[in-house]
């Protein structure tokens, strides 16, 4: 009799499960990766086939959000504990999320460290 520890993966990934499950974390650990301002300006969409697409609040912030996306990536990447996101696309789409904070908080708007 196999283990189950042994069995588990195997079964989950001939099921299309292990996958399905890294897009959605990868769309849940998006706000906890960028922190919660700007969360509150951007949102994971959907992963398909390792590319992430995230709307943002503006053009600035997608131009923004570009820059960054390596890093971005290795910080998603790492949270899943596999490569499961390859690439970031970002689309500007108006206000990303309905409760959008309104007026500064004095951060920069940076990721958090």
């Amino acid at each position: 009799m196999r283990r189950l520890g042994e069995a588990l993966p195997r079964a989950l990934k001939s099921l299309g499960i292990s996958r399905r499950t890294r897009e959605a974390q990868a769309l849940w650990l998006w706000p906890q990766v960028i922190g919660p301002h700007l969360a509150s300006e951007s949102r994971a969409l959907k992963l398909t086939g390792g590319t992430l697409l995230v709307s943002a609040s503006s053009p600035a912030l997608a131009h923004q959000l570009h820059l960054e996306r390596t890093m971005l990536i290795e910080r998603l990447n790492d949270a899943i504990g596999v490569p499961a996101v390859h690439e970031i696309r970002f689309r500007q789409v108006g206000s990303a999320a309905p409760a959008a904070v309104q007026g500064g908080s004095g951060r920069s708007g940076r990721f958090p460290r």
